[in-house]
């Protein structure tokens, strides 16, 4: 099988300072919704001697090793009360040299309680762990639900409830759960490290159906403090180790995970790790900021993949959708992307950058299908402007390809896949370039990513350009309708900016353009782990 070199060294492009630019303001407002902390909250935490959950989080993860925040942009605000990042840390980290998802209820928001919301966040992050068959960490600090917000998080098919039910089919997949519970754990709260494999409890912990206040209301009596370590450790049977403190049990659980099969990525290593010629940071002089204008995605690739050698994959098909086969740390990768640039396809027809045509949509299909078939996982690198309309569209069957496509990317049976939009996704081509509703195990959007079913310019144009025009030059009617455009514009660039779609949950993870392959490096080696799937694939590749 013959790999050949892709990517040239590229010149300064002003576009560069922009996207930096970009990038130190949403690491700012990370950082500050980081540290949205009630001042009251870290003294209690600092006269009871306990870690905040970050803190936790910190010291659970490998020195130096990097940790991949999902839905850190998120909140709720309930009139005077706020909840940043909804009230949980959730991250794609390693402990121990595995990947593993941590999931910590912030104990400076409302004591770990759950808003609305927050079940959602949750479960993600339980996804995450499925798809990828990675282990799941709970550090568990948990009121229970936020009550004055308790009908938006209680009874819904996405509510607290479905969080349990995520942790059985974890448990029936073979994932493995650990919990350590540092604090008050009530009511719902219970169940998250209850339905773990192993449980640790510290003496400031306590794990209970209704607290004591509510125990006193139903039985009468003094309040007093329920279901502690010396109950469930020692009679109950509900946690299996009592630890001092905050420090003993994130030291109990690195033992736990160092004690688990050690990673599977040596094993399925098949070629010698080489770094590419090139340097991360040109990918800052390659991605234009204006959507319009095309780049070649080989340079990007080239950036990525080891030694920036690929195998170029069905080259004469569907000249408008790149891919490849490659190698990150000498492991096996399938990379799907658009062409951002205008394509010339065998009969001469030349297609836009980033439109979906009927051939094109035909060889995804054709690559998910032999990348599920050999158990590659798959790297999607979106940069689509949608499908193409018209009547040739209409014609060549678009649609009935489109539709076939959606059913192979719904397949259970799927490696993992990875979804970064690197600008641009629009339309339909989302979900057909394996958006966040087709369920990719990880979601990455960059500074220049923008979601949206059509540009905010060409919204604003259709609904008013026509309306405009048929007006009287210079009337009250034409100057209240520009107004009108200029506001829809706005909004609708705002509402399909990288920070709304972050806000929203659309999207699990905000990633410089330096840090790209350091997640794709994460996400391979995740995918690699704990392989249950065929990686021996005859048509993709041979050694």
């Amino acid at each position: 099988m013959f790999f050949v070199d892709i990517g040239t060294s590229v010149p300064a492009s002003p576009d560069s300072s922009r996207i930096r630019d970009i990038e130190a303001r949403l690491c700012g407002q990370a950082q500050a919704i980081a540290g949205q902390r009630s001042s009251a909250a870290l003294a209690r935490l600092e006269r009871a001697r306990k870690w905040t959950a970050q803190m936790r989080v910190e010291r659970l993860c490998d020195p130096g090793s990097p940790l991949w925040y999902l839905g850190e942009w998120e909140r709720f605000v309930d009139g005077e009360k706020s909840a940043p990042r909804l009230g949980v840390i959730c991250v794609l980290g390693t402990v121990c040299g595995r990947c593993v998802v941590i999931v910590a209820n912030d104990n400076t928001v409302s004591a770990g309680a759950w808003w609305p919301h927050t079940p959602e966040k949750i479960q993600r992050a339980q996804k995450l762990a499925l798809r990828m068959r990675i282990p799941v960490i709970y550090l568990v600090e948990c009121a229970g639900l936020y009550l004055p917000t308790q009908s938006q998080t209680f009874a819904g098919w996405s509510g607290a409830g479905a969080i349990f039910e995520m942790q059985a089919r974890l448990n029936r997949s073979g994932v493995i759960q650990l919990a350590a519970v540092f604090g008050d754990c009530v009511a719902g709260g219970g169940y998250m490290p209850l339905l773990c494999d192993r449980i640790a409890m510290t003496e400031s912990a306590t794990i209970c159906i209704g607290g004591a206040a509510l125990n006193r209301n139903a039985h009468g009596g003094e309040a007093r403090r329920l279901g502690g370590p010396d109950v469930h450790v020692h009679h109950s049977g509900c946690a299996e180790k009592r630890v001092p403190d905050d420090a003993s049990a994130i030291l109990w659980l690195r033992e736990q995970v160092g004690r688990l099969p050690t990673s599977a990525v040596d094993f399925y290593r098949v070629a010698e790790p080489v770094d590419s010629p090139y340097r991360a940071e040109e990918l800052y002089d390659i991605l234009p900021c204006d959507t319009s204008k095309g780049y070649d995605i080989r340079q990007v690739v080239a950036r990525l993949v080891d030694g920036a050698q690929v195998r170029e994959l069905h080259p004469e098909l569907g000249t408008e959708i790149w891919s490849c086969l490659g190698f990150v740390d000498g492991l096996a990768v399938v990379f799907v992307a658009n062409n951002a640039h205008a394509t010339q396809s065998e009969d001469g027809t030349w297609h836009p950058g980033g439109v979906l045509h009927a051939e094109g949509v035909q060889k995804m299909r054709m690559i998910c299908a032999e990348a599920r078939d050999d158990g590659l996982p798959v790297i999607w690198l979106l940069d689509v402007s949608g499908f193409d309309i018209g009547e040739e569209a209409e014609r060549a069957g678009l649609l009935k390809h489109g539709a076939s496509l959606l059913r192979e990317l719904s397949n259970d049976g799927d490696a993992p896949h990875l979804s970064v939009v690197l600008r641009k996704a629009s339309g339909a081509g989302y979900y057909a370039m394996k958006g966040s509703p087709f369920h990719p195990a990880w979601t990455i959007v960059t500074a220049l990513s923008r979601i949206e079913v059509m540009s905010p310019e060409v919204l604003a144009a259709t609904m008013y350009d026509r309306k405009i025009a048929s007006s009287a030059e210079g009337s009250p009617e034409r100057q209240r309708l520009e107004a009108l455009r200029r506001e829809t514009l706005e909004r609708q660039r705002a509402s399909t900016s990288v920070e709304a779609v972050l806000e929203r949950g659309d999207v699990d993870t905000f990633v410089c353009l330096s840090q790209l392959p350091g997640a794709i490096l994460t996400f391979v080696h995740a995918a690699y782990q704990s392989v249950g799937r065929p990686v021996k694939p005859p048509r993709l590749w041979s050694v």
